[in-house]
Order: C-alpha cells, then structure tokens, then sequence
C-alpha cells in the first residue's frame, strides 16, 4: 500500500493513522490516535524493507527498547502485518525540526544558540558511544533528525540507519547516510564509529555557522565563511571535518570540552559578589590531566598542590586519582582518619555499577577521590572514567595519572582534557630515556591535535645544569615547584595535615604556580580571586631563622 492508503485506516489494532508527518528514502513517519488511550497521540514509523529483509527492522526496534534517555525517543510497540511491512511505534515530540527553525529564520541562528545545541548532541553520543554491551553509532545526525521543544531542549529522531559497533569488522552491511553531512567511510565500504558521528557533527555545525552551505561542496575553511567566529570554534569544526577518522576528535566529550573553553554552558554558575560586593566571574569548567613523565616524580603531590592552592582561593575543585594506578593520594590524606565514616570508593561503586548514597569526601573547596589502599581489582574502561567524571559536581577536575599514559582510558582523557600537565625533575638521564622521547611525542601529537600541554618541574637544578637540561626538553617547564622537605611532608602526613596548607608553604606554592594558575583559570579570574596570603610565622619559624 502507498502512504495515502494508510491514513485514516487502524493497524496494529489500535492505532489510527491520521497524517504524515515526514517521510525520507527508508521510512514514513505518521502522527496517530491511540484508540484505547483515547486522546493519546503517537509517532508511528512504517519502515521500508531492504532487499525484503526485515531484519534491520527488529534490530532498529530492539535498539530502541533498550535506550533510556529523556532526549531519544522511547519506543512502546512495534509490530508487523501480513504485507511484510514493520512499524514502530515511539512518543510523539511536538515541536520543529531544526532544519524549521534554520529556514524560518532566514538560515541564521545565534552562535550561542547552536553551541548551545551541540553540547547537548555531544551529551547524547556519548550516550550512545558508550552504550553497554555494545556502542550505538547513530551515522545519521542532520537538521531535520534534531527536534526541539519549547525549552530549546534537543531530542535526536530516527534511528533507521544507526547501528552497533563491533570491534574487530572491517565494513559495515549496509553504506548509509545523508550526503552533506555523513562521514566518507560511510561511503566507502569502511566500517563506522564514533568518531563518524563526530564527522556528521562537524558537517552540521558547518551548515548551520555558514548559512546552510555544506563542506564538501564549498571545500572551503569556516573561517573563510565566517571570519567573525572564534578560532577555536573554526578550528574544532575543521578537526571534526578531517577525512581521516584518527584526525579527528577522538570522543563527544572531547568536542564538548573544546567547545566550552569557547562558551560556557546555560548552566554555567552566573557572575556574583563575593562579601566585600566586588564582582566574580564564572569560573572555567576544566578537566586537567597531571601525570608524571617517569615514576616517583610526584605528580600525586602536584594535584594535592593545585587544589589547595585553588581552594585558599575560594575556587572548588577535585582531585581524582586514575583507578589503575598504584594508591597514593589516600594514604597521603591520612584517609583512616579524615575520611568520612560512611565513605565509599567511587570508582568501585562505577565499576560495579552500584547506586550509593555515601556523602562525598570534600576538605574545603576540595573533594577528594582517591582509590582504594587495597588498589583496583577491576578492569577500568574509557567509558567508565567519564561516568565518574560525570558524578563530580566540581569546576576544576584534577585527575591524577601517574605513569600511566599509554591506558586506553588515560588517552581517552587526554582526548577531552582542557589541559595536559606534565611533572618532570631535573634529572638529565632520565629526561633522555627511551620511554620519555616517546611519551615527549605522544605529548607533541596531543599539541598538534589543539591540546595544551604545559611541563611542572618539580625541584631545582642549579647554574648552567638547568639551562642544559632545559635546553633537551621539547618545551620549558612552565614553573617550578619549590623545594620542599620531604621530612616535613611526612611529618604532616602522620599528623593527618597537607603540608600545603601551611601559611609559609602555600604562600611559596601560590608565588610559584601563578604561571600555570593564569593558564588554567584565565587572567582575568586569577587576577579577581588572586590569592592574597600573609604568611603567619610560627615559633618554630622563628627560632629557625633566629636561633
């Protein structure tokens, strides 16, 4: 039957067809009554047969019955005739497709407003990328497939093409998608991932930054379409265009991070006072990776340095420690003792997907995450690092690597990171080891691909040895901490204290890490919340320097 035949007929034996509203080259999408819930509206999709196969059919409806998500449509019945045809029956999503809303407004919207769309696609494909047992791949995301409601919340529609991954395939079944927007492996016989989603992102932001022109047509930079945008917003729509998947961003949380270094989410904390009524600016969200270039170099006690430095500073912030690295940081917190009682390791609540209602770890403006003293007994996945990722209410996320950057997890991160914090020593040797030349180019590709990546010294080399020693290193550190006692940390420890927070240490940690601070929270912000310190000398102090 055509699709006039169906309106105003019943199938399924309750749903009865009253219009179209929209159709494309695999399906036909009807608005329909519910003759049992009577006055219940439903989006009912007939869905063409490939080849007389149905089988795309059960797998698109059995997709759909396991997506739970407030932004994907939700399926309620599905169900074929005698003629072979399939149906889907899904919520109905009152409201216009973005490509409506582009036309209506002469094909230009705000920038904010499609920044503002792109963050919430990026919030649904890491859904989906990271979707158990197996990612789902959508492959076809263009205007007419974003729907928006009244809040100017997104909801992505038909899933006709979308598919899971399979590791190990070398092609997809079947090459399908909209010309304009769809990634070139998916016309090439090539198998789709992620990262072809991301494709299709790019194409869409290019479309709807550029008046409606289309990438592949003009085979022109954005920035030579719009040379008002900013640079970042250019050249993150160019990575996202890359022929090659492994050009492009890595992860929809990678996109999303780019993107708000450039504009802050809505719900980004507005500008307030502080008590003396003088103006604060929105904190940066930034999601900063530290690890070590080599072993006991002491990138655990680099983040404990941030985070004080950042909550004398009134700027809430976490550290978390990566799940696969050795224990340090609860042991360094004295966690038998400041620990909550009720506390429970976050990452062994992820992995063994438990829902908890243990209260945080927090010290301050700092929240704590350490791993187990017992270490971690499971297998850590990427998709898992952002799920913790997600449960920290903080701006500032300072995520402790170690050693460990070759973890698939760990360069995951990496891809997302809003900066890269390497901690070296001035150890010649060990600078010039294999191992550190090649993670140094690892750093360089990371750079190459937009990141920042700063270097930390941690400690002093004297005279001409330090200008040798920077001289073999890919860049110069961009500060140095300074040297204090190891004696001293340890004493602290076993007193359950963070050396940081001494007056004297953290006035030397402020002086010393304004470098890096600028970077992280911008000029402007550190400039608002510099910390203003005067160090109270203890007797101790005193009698030291007096004797």
């Amino acid at each position: 039957m055509s699709k006039q035949n169906w309106i105003g007929t019943c199938i399924g034996g309750r749903y009865r067809i009253e219009s179209l509203l929209g159709q494309g080259g695999m399906s036909h999408v009807y608005l329909a009554e519910d003759m049992k819930l009577k006055g219940k509206k439903w989006a009912v999709k007939e869905c063409l047969p490939f080849e007389d196969d149905m089988t795309y059919f059960l797998e698109e409806a059995e997709m759909l019955a396991r997506l739970q998500h407030p932004q994907l449509p939700q399926l309620v019945d599905y169900f074929t005739t005698d003629e072979g045809k399939g149906f889907l029956v899904m919520d109905y999503i009152q409201g216009p497709t973005l490509q409506d809303l582009f036309e209506e407004k002469g094909r230009e919207l705000p920038v904010t407003k499609i920044i503002h769309i792109a963050f919430q696609l990026c919030d649904l494909f890491h859904y989906l990328h990271t979707f158990q047992p197996r990612p789902i791949i959508y492959r076809d995301l263009k205007p007419s497939n974003v729907m928006l409601n009244e809040q100017a919340q997104v909801r992505l529609i038909d899933f006709g093409v979308a598919r899971h991954f399979k590791h190990g395939k070398q092609s997809d079944t079947m090459q399908i998608g909209t010309i304009g927007f769809a990634a070139p492996e998916q016309f090439l016989g090539l198998q789709t991932d992620a990262r072809s989603d991301l494709f299709t992102l790019g194409s869409m932001l290019y479309y709807l930054l550029s008046g409606g022109q289309y990438a592949y047509i003009t085979q022109k930079p954005l920035e030579q379409l719009r040379q008002d945008l900013p640079e970042a917003l250019t050249s993150t729509v160019s990575l996202l265009l890359q022929e090659h998947p492994q050009n492009r961003c890595q992860s929809a949380m990678e996109v999303k991070m780019r993107l708000r270094s450039i504009y802050p989410e809505p719900t980004t904390v507005p500008e307030s006072f502080n008590q003396k009524n003088q103006l604060i600016t929105p904190l940066p969200d930034k999601l900063i990776v530290i690890g070590g270039l080599f072993a006991g170099v002491g990138s655990t006690f680099t983040a404990i340095c941030l985070a004080r430095t950042l909550h004398a500073m009134h700027i809430p912030n976490a550290v978390v420690e990566q799940p696969t690295i050795e224990p340090d940081l609860y042991m360094l917190l004295f966690g038998d003792t400041k620990a909550p009682k009720d506390y429970a390791f976050v990452s062994k609540l992820i992995a063994e997907q438990t829902v908890s209602t243990t209260s945080t770890w927090t010290n301050g403006f700092s929240t704590w995450v350490p791993n187990h003293p017992e270490g971690f007994p499971n297998n850590w996945q990427p998709a898992d690092s952002f799920k913790l990722l997600h449960t920290i209410k903080k701006p500032i996320v300072l995520w402790d690597v170690s050693t460990h950057w070759e973890h698939p997890s760990v360069q995951e991160l990496c891809h997302s990171a809003d900066e890269i914090i390497v901690v070296l020593d001035a150890s010649p040797g060990k600078c010039n080891r294999p191992s550190s030349r090649a993670l140094f180019n690892r750093f360089d590709t990371y750079q190459k691909r937009g990141k920042k990546v700063h270097y930390v010294a941690n400690g002093y080399l004297p005279g001409n040895f330090r200008n040798e020693w920077v001289d073999s290193l890919p860049a110069a550190p961009l500060c140095t901490l300074p040297e204090i006692s190891r004696a001293e940390v340890i004493r602290a420890v076993w007193r359950g204290e963070c050396i940081q927070d001494q007056p004297e240490v953290l006035e030397q940690l402020s002086v010393a890490l304004a470098p890096l601070l600028r970077v992280i929270l911008t000029e402007d912000t550190f400039r608002k919340r510099g910390l203003k310190l005067k160090a109270r000398k203890s007797l101790f102090s005193w009698f030291r320097k007096h004797g």
